[in-house]
């Protein structure tokens, strides 16, 4: 967005501006009316410059835009280059009228003739030099484009002065110059010769000026240059080289493409204007229309009074302004804001694509494009956090333009960021805007939560395969390196006892009992095994007794053994084996924790069977985990198992020492 100053200079500035606009644009409709009096074979061709056209229309732009942005250098430069064009448009329409049929025409006419000499060269030379060099922001591209300004400006006086006051007839068929200096004929066409191919070179430049600027600009400046500046460059070109209709077409195109610039991508930073002109012009056009539609119809009656169809026609235009103001206005803020005005359907859309999704992912990627549309915004960005991975991000638009930051909450965990970009042409977000996606925010903050839950369900299912595959090649090893050859050598003993019994039977009775040690060792094996995959203790004994069998047995035999108090309340019988396998493993490395590395006197284990969940809470007075210490491999693993089934471990250091090892295992479907 662009800003200009608004000091009070700038203010009187613009006072000045719009004076000079409204005198200039009086003086080119007299000129017109002149224009339209003179005889059809006396007149000129008013229209085949750019001027007639191009000045008002830049004038009023000019003059009407310093109301939002006082002494902005580019408005002030239109306005001078439209009420210059105007003078020379006006003036000449008056001094064609005033010279046709009389020799002396009264002394207006003199002065109109004079100023069709030099008016047409500050407009068109400061259209075609300065203002591609100061567009859109009023300031030179750097300081190393001062000489060329400077040389424009002197350019623009020098030319002025020689048109005001000389006999040089640039266009050849303008009325003598009642005022001219005498100057040598050979002095004025060397000055011209110098003269001519100036403009042309400082027209490149401010071209090429234009295109760096757009090179070097946002994306949000680079729509605003693009428009203006394509318009600009054509006029250029087509002024110098193209014949006169398609001039006057490619420089009417400069406030055309000046007018899209404001409306689409809000040059000049004039949305409020925007918005009650818009408003107001649709408004008035309605009422005109409905008064003629009134009038006109009642008109057709026989005997309908003038006076009583006018006053028809006022009561109609009254009776529908208020709906038409209504229905015009949110169509108008529908154009500029979306549905800012109508919370209530954004917040519906946003819920019917959430949904609607097939995914976590895509839902997040259509709300943001959802958003993006209903509010106008040219860039929304949500990003969702994800502990130990890389953060999911969508966007649509410029992601740089989003400086607004709307945190995504769910509970007391912010999951997320919303950010968004303000509109082209405003200083920030209104309220409305902001409450709005505030109550946007709140719902993408479910959708994000679900993507970390996914995300964790991932990482678990990961894990739960990988530790399915590893289990899978420990168990491979154990009976391919361990039970394998034990079996074998057991047959092969065997075997040698068989065929020894015919020959020598005192030989084979140590090769049996060889073989039966062998065996003996395999089924230990066995049991070994099996006792890994699942403690036999738990079909025995349960939960709670096979924790209170094998727990003293992680004690060393010595009289400074730590104490273990094991104690159990709820219904802890009928669990699923994953989850009593897993408060067993828990349970155990917690305890085997606290009696190998904290050096505890006293270890507590309670478990709690409660509906639809164990809870586990093993406590102890040793030495604790020092702050910041990585986890361990058992630490890591009760985390893990407590992951793999949906529930939670904590490793939370006593305030007055020690550590406890609270985890909550859910089971039967529950959260």
């Amino acid at each position: 967005m662009l800003r200009g100053r608004t000091t009070g200079e700038g203010r009187a500035a613009t006072l000045a501006a719009r004076l000079s606009a409204a005198a200039a644009i009086g003086w080119f409709a007299v000129g017109l009316v002149a224009h339209v009096g003179t005889p059809a074979a006396d007149r000129v061709s008013l229209f085949a410059s750019p001027e007639p056209v191009v000045g008002p229309a830049m004038a009023v732009v000019g003059a009407v835009l310093l109301g939002r942005v006082p002494g902005h250098r580019v408005l002030q430069l239109m306005t001078f280059i439209g009420c210059s064009a105007c003078l020379y448009a006006g003036s000449l329409g008056l001094a064609v009228y005033g010279f046709t049929g009389s020799d002396d025409p009264a002394l207006v006419f003199r002065i109109a003739a004079w100023l069709t000499l030099w008016t047409w060269v500050p407009s068109f030379v400061s259209f075609v030099t300065l203002l591609p060099l100061i567009f859109p922001d009023g300031r030179l591209l750097s300081r190393r484009w001062r000489p060329v300004a400077m040389t424009a400006v002197a350019l623009i006086a020098t030319m002025a002065l020689v048109t005001a006051f000389t006999d040089v007839q640039p266009e050849g068929d303008q009325p003598a110059n009642p005022i001219a200096i005498a100057v040598p004929e050979p002095f004025l066409d060397a000055l011209q010769t110098v003269l001519d191919p100036v403009v042309p070179a400082l027209a490149l430049l401010g071209l090429a000026s234009l295109v760096l600027r757009f090179r070097r600009a946002d994306p949000q400046g680079r729509r605003q240059i693009a428009w203006v500046g394509y318009a600009l460059a054509v006029a250029i070109l087509a002024s110098f080289v193209a014949p006169a209709p398609l001039n006057v077409v490619a420089t009417v195109a400069v406030p055309v493409a000046i007018g899209i610039a404001v409306v689409r991508y809000r040059l000049f930073g004039i949305d409020v204007v925007l918005n009650r002109t818009l408003v107001g012009t649709a408004l008035l056009a309605c009422s005109a229309l409905v008064y003629v539609a009134v009038v006109g119809w009642l008109g057709g009656l026989a005997g309908a009074p003038n006076s009583v169809i006018g006053f028809i026609g006022a009561v109609a235009v009254a009776a529908v302004f208020h709906p038409l103001y209504v229905r015009i206005q949110r169509a108008v803020d529908r154009l500029l804001h979306g549905y800012r005005g109508d919370p209530y359907r954004v917040v519906g859309r946003v819920t019917e694509v959430l949904r609607d999704a097939a995914s976590p992912r895509q839902a997040l990627a259509r709300a943001v494009a959802t958003i993006a549309a209903d509010l106008k915004l040219p860039a929304v960005t949500v990003q969702v956090e994800r502990p130990d991975a890389p953060p999911v991000v969508e966007s649509v638009g410029e992601p740089g333009l989003a400086v607004h930051a709307f945190p995504l909450r769910w509970h007391d965990d912010v999951v997320g960021t919303v950010h968004v970009a303000h509109r082209a042409g405003t200083d920030g977000l209104g309220p409305l805007d902001s409450s709005l996606l505030t109550d946007l925010a709140a719902q993408l903050a479910a959708v994000g939560f679900a993507l970390r839950l996914a995300t964790d369900l991932e990482r678990s299912r990961d894990r739960l395969v990988t530790a399915r595959e590893e289990e899978r090649r420990r168990i491979r090893r154990d009976l391919h390196d361990g039970l394998g050859p034990q079996l074998a050598s057991a047959v092969m003993a065997l075997d040698v006892a068989n065929r020894a019994l015919g020959r020598d039977p005192e030989r084979a009775a140590p090769l049996v009992t060889t073989a039966r040690d062998q065996l003996q060792e395999a089924v230990g094996d066995v049991r070994r095994i099996v006792h890994g995959l699942r403690p036999p203790a738990l079909d025995d004994l349960g939960l709670l007794g096979a924790l209170q069998v094998t727990g003293p047995g992680l004690l060393p035999q010595d009289d400074g053994a730590p104490r273990i108090r094991i104690e159990g309340s709820g219904s802890l019988d009928g669990l699923p084996a994953a989850v009593e396998v897993a408060a067993f493993r828990i349970t155990q490395e917690a305890m085997t924790n606290a009696v190998r590395h904290a050096g505890a006197e006293h270890i507590t284990v309670r478990l709690a069977g409660r509906p639809g969940a164990v809870c586990i809470d093993v406590a102890d007075d040793g030495r604790g985990c020092p702050e910041g210490a990585p986890a361990g491999m058992g630490l890591q693993s009760m985390r893990d198992r407590a992951a793999e089934l949906g529930g939670t471990c904590a490793i939370i250091p006593e305030a007055g020492g020690g550590t406890r090892v609270s985890a909550v295992l859910p089971w039967g479907g529950n959260p």
